[in-house]
């Protein structure tokens, strides 16, 4: 079963998402940074990595363990992998630099947003689970 982890990072009562490119799996869906894991890699390691290669920004905050989604295949009928989701805060918004990024040509667009304004399409597991972690005070 694949591994992959990803990082939300949360600004006030907003996080950043960003948007896959047309060619990428799961093509126009809004997801938050992240990616698989590699080879002697641990969970927090490979979301460090990921943020890093798609975002060209160094995450400089602890990460706190959100939790596990499952990840499947596109007609949802088989698990094909699952997700470790971490957060971090910050302070201030800070934009991804996709052109500067090893693998920022993954995503067509970033932006930050909070509960009532969450970008669509965006698949149902990740609202939830981002849905609920905005929700908590």
């Amino acid at each position: 079963m694949k591994k992959s982890a990803g990082v939300i990072v949360k600004v006030g009562d907003k996080c950043l998402l960003c948007k896959r490119n047309a060619l990428e799996s799961h093509a126009g869906e809004w997801s938050i940074p992240g990616g698989k894991m590699e080879l002697g890699e641990d969970e927090v390691e490979t979301a460090h990595r990921e943020f890093f290669e798609e975002t060209n920004l160094e995450l400089t905050r602890p990460l706190d363990f959100v939790g596990v989604i499952k990840r499947m295949n596109r007609d949802g009928t088989k698990q094909k992998g699952v997700m470790y989701v971490f957060s971090t805060e910050h302070d201030e918004e800070v934009l991804p630099d996709l052109e500067n990024a090893k693998d920022g040509e993954e995503h067509s667009e970033c932006g930050y947003f909070g509960v009532e304004d969450l970008p669509k399409p965006m698949n149902n597991i990740f609202n939830e689970m981002i849905s609920n972690f905005l929700n908590r005070k």
